[in-house]
């Protein structure tokens, strides 16, 4: 009897931490990418995927390329958060898509669906 309590003790415990929980939810993010006019879209997303923290990639409208020699690309990405500040999330994300080869600029245009600005701005990397 006393090794039965001990064993629900521990369980309820166990079950109250809940460790198998994330420490914040995934965040969903569009961004405007301006990328060099030879960039592969694929080869880019697939690199997209393979940083840190995240978890989806997609593309949201066709690649336009432009007359300039812009190629220009509106994705979707979901990642795990590092921290509670979204500013802080959304630069440090832009930071390491913006660290790829042939990328040239980041806007995050939204955040959750809704669009997004810091201080009256568009958020730029």
């Amino acid at each position: 009897m006393i090794q039965t309590s001990l064993i629900k003790e521990y369980v309820n415990l166990l079950l109250e931490a809940d460790t198998s929980r994330l420490k914040h939810e995934q965040m969903k993010i569009g961004c405007h990418l301006i990328m060099d006019p030879d960039v592969h879209v694929p080869d880019t997303l697939t690199r997209i995927r393979a940083l840190a923290t995240v978890t989806v990639v997609g593309q949201q409208k066709p690649v336009n390329r432009t007359s300039m020699g812009n190629t220009i690309l509106d994705i979707y990405v979901k990642f795990l958060p590092s921290s509670a500040s979204v500013y802080k999330n959304l630069t440090s994300i832009g930071k390491l898509i913006r660290s790829l080869p042939g990328i040239r600029i980041v806007k995050v245009v939204s955040v959750g669906g809704r669009p997004v600005l810091y201080k009256g701005e568009n958020i730029v990397i």
